[in-house]
């Protein structure tokens, strides 16, 4: 038992994310959560009755609980595909998430603006990052803290921390937008990656 305790610390918390998705009940996931909806309605109405019967000294949970997804004008988020969303990410509106995508911690998606937000697959969406009306090539790096308005980054692109890509603009496939940067309204681009200088080991 100690054993098994210890490999379980040892695993991150995105591996334990994804090990937990793997181990879902089969079968569609529409009828699982409507199952999950009930049965935690039956807590709500179980705790409820357990407060009454404490009276005065019944404790009462403060602690707010995140929004992960929400829901706008009939337009939900889809991440069911998602390697991995944080329970402290917001997803707002019309907000897609390719295979294997995640969105860390504080980040927010927003796709009620007038326009959609895609991320594409196997991208990353850093800590407290916000994406509004933009679409996320895949593989795709975005920077902690960075923000993204009303753009398109190309595939395999990597976005600094603190980064800045305004309205309009566009970020090429590969290209590299460095920590702090900005790409101005309507702009085109960062510079695409630059390979490795050689050195002696690549010598023949």
């Amino acid at each position: 038992a100690t054993t098994r305790a210890l490999a379980s610390m040892s695993i991150p918390a995105y591996a334990r994310q994804n090990l937990a998705w793997a181990a879902r009940p089969p079968g569609p996931q529409s009828f699982w959560h409507a199952v999950g909806t009930a049965v935690r309605g039956i807590g709500r109405q179980i705790d409820a009755v357990g407060v009454g019967l404490q009276g005065d000294c019944a404790y009462h949970e403060k602690l707010v609980m995140p929004v992960t997804a929400v829901a706008v004008g009939g337009k939900a988020p889809a991440i069911a595909a998602a390697g991995f969303v944080a329970p402290s990410a917001n997803l707002v509106g019309d907000v897609s998430m390719g295979e294997g995508a995640t969105a860390w911690y504080a980040s927010l998606l927003r796709g009620d603006c007038g326009k959609p937000t895609s991320v594409g697959a196997g991208s990353q969406i850093g800590d407290r990052a916000t994406v509004t009306s933009s679409q996320i090539g895949a593989q795709t790096w975005i920077g902690a803290g960075a923000t993204l308005v009303d753009c398109s980054v190309g595939d395999g692109a990597s976005i600094g921390l603190g980064a800045t890509v305004c309205a309009g603009a566009s970020v090429a496939d590969g290209a590299v937008l460095t920590a702090g940067g900005g790409v101005p309204a309507g702009g085109g681009g960062a510079p695409p990656r630059e390979p490795y200088p050689p050195d002696d080991s690549d010598q023949p």
